[in-house]
């Protein structure tokens, strides 16, 4: 979003001036003579060494990376007036003689010297015998500390990437072809930031985003007809969007959730067959992987089915399946309002807000579309069954129910995300929840909440001679994916715990990414 701050526009950043990535893992063999010959100016300040450090990266333009369990980044520091060396600097800033630098390109890397030899970064480290690489730690805002939650972390040209958790964490596995590549963080509201693999590999790296100011004249306000900008979107879809068939490989999960606990959760990997926006095709999934587990105290006479699950994170690519919201002509039931600007991967956006029209009587969707500003693309949208009119979206929302029981929807809300690869954009991110108020006919307890959802987000785009399915191979997308026979593979999961629902699916991905696109292959 945009605001005024003293004369300049304030956009949250995921560049920074000084990224500091904390490494849990990372001896090597550097001395502090690998550091550039410059010498920078410090005023007389009293501060912690992480600000200390974060004012040195201002000055020299170097980003720190360091053990957070090394250096003690809220020891008191006083620095006197100065010019100094890098070197002095730093021991200005730590404090601590046995600190070693090394410099990565515009990164310093701060250690300590130990016994052990260390490995050299142009080679994976010896214990890594594996075709992959680990690259895992966390997202935070530098001034709060705060997670960064639902951060994308990928290599774009790869068609490679996870996001972070509500925790700002995040793991993912690449190929160890790819240790030159960069791993590309960005965030709706920042500006993206790329760290190379070769920092990050088999280390616990957390990377802290700071706020980055843009002068005003560089965004041009103007008046926007909201309506215009939908239609140019839909223009645009031809050279924005697919139209050539493609797979995805997808991590899917749903639940249904009761007042006394989680009744159900079932997770899957999916290879999906997806159609070119303009085909009349229909999208095809295969199962590749797949576990459910219940709460069998939770189970009772109560029968549900809803619209929701793989069938509907598949129609939620509304660039394929045209909403109503998105059909501009006479009989258009919304109105649009153009709201505010946003960044979203780096992409300026427009946001525009739609809501059916006034007189307009009956359960029809709201919510938000953010549109690329330069090309048009939709980046993404967030939309809800309108909470005036929910209660008379039962039989949208609703497909079968137990004949003893009254249902009466509450909420029903979607978000769904595109990314951009080769040069078009792909689904990245899809999630619904649906709220319902369940009570007994003929029974004085009050009514119980259920909170059916699902989501499912991408792990690899793969646009190479796709073809679709055998039918025998193809997975039923309107069944109660619960109800699916499936075989447990206890090498796939492992120990992997019960996801919770808070977690959102970002957690999922942190825990598993890494032997997703394996089991594909094999």
């Amino acid at each position: 979003m945009i605001e005024r701050l003293t004369g300049r526009l304030n956009l949250k950043s995921c560049v920074l001036p000084a990224v500091f990535l904390l490494l849990a893992c990372f001896p090597l063999r550097a001395q502090s003579d690998d550091l550039p010959e410059q010498s920078i100016q410090l005023p007389n300040r009293r501060g912690t060494t992480y600000e200390i450090l974060n004012l040195i990266s201002d000055l020299s333009g170097y980003m720190f990376m360091y053990d957070s369990k090394m250096i003690n980044s809220n020891r008191s520091v006083r620095v006197r007036s100065g010019l100094y060396s890098m070197n002095d600097a730093i021991l200005q800033a730590t404090g601590d003689k046995e600190i070693r630098a090394k410099v990565f390109g515009k990164h310093i890397l701060l250690y300590k010297k130990t016994d052990d030899a260390a490995p050299d970064r142009g080679a994976l480290p010896p214990a890594q015998t594996s075709v992959y690489i680990t690259l895992e730690g966390a997202v935070k805002e530098r001034e709060s500390g705060d997670p960064v939650a639902y951060c994308t972390v990928s290599i774009a040209e790869m068609g490679i990437g996870t996001v972070t958790n509500q925790n700002g964490q995040y793991r993912l596995k690449v190929p160890d072809s790819l240790q030159n590549a960069s791993i590309h963080f960005s965030h709706l509201g920042y500006q993206a930031q790329f760290v190379p693999v070769s920092l990050l590999a088999e280390s616990k790296a957390d990377v802290y985003l700071d706020t980055r100011y843009i002068p005003i004249e560089a965004v041009i306000i103007r008046l926007v007809n909201p309506q215009k900008l939908i239609k140019d979107m839909l223009d645009a879809r031809t050279r924005n969007y697919a139209n050539e068939p493609y797979y995805l490989t997808t991590f899917y999960r749903e639940g249904v959730n009761r007042k006394r606990g989680i009744a159900n959760i079932t997770e899957a990997v999916f290879r999906m067959y997806k159609t070119g926006f303009g085909s009349l095709q229909t999208d095809q999934v295969k199962m590749v992987k797949m576990r459910t587990i219940s709460n069998q105290q939770l189970n009772d006479t109560l029968t549900m089915k809803m619209k929701a699950g793989v069938d509907a994170c598949l129609m939620l690519d509304i660039i394929k399946n045209t909403p109503d919201f998105l059909i501009l002509n006479d009989e258009n039931m919304f109105h649009y309002t153009k709201i505010a600007m946003a960044v979203t991967n780096e992409r300026l956006a427009h946001v525009v807000a739609f809501e059916q029209k006034p007189g307009i009587i009956g359960p029809l969707y709201k919510g938000e579309l953010y549109i690329d500003e330069e090309n048009f693309a939709l980046l993404r949208a967030r939309f809800q069954i309108h909470p005036e009119y929910i209660s008379q979206a039962q039989s949208m929302l609703v497909v079968k129910q137990s004949k003893n029981v009254e249902i009466s929807p509450q909420e029903a809300s979607y978000t769904v995300t595109y990314q951009h690869w080769n040069g078009k954009y792909y689904v990245n991110y899809t999630r619904g929840d649906l709220i319902f108020k369940i009570k007994k006919k003929k029974f004085l307890a009050g009514a119980s909440t259920i909170h059916t959802w699902f989501e499912m987000a991408t792990c690899n785009i793969d646009t190479l001679n796709a073809k679709r399915f055998p039918v025998r191979e193809s997975q039923p997308t309107r069944n109660i994916l619960s109800e699916t026979n499936y075989v447990y593979d206890a090498n796939f999961w492992e120990d992997f715990n019960i996801i919770m629902p808070e977690e959102q699916l970002t957690e999922a991905i942190m825990r598993i990414n890494s032997k997703i696109e394996e089991s594909v292959e094999n």
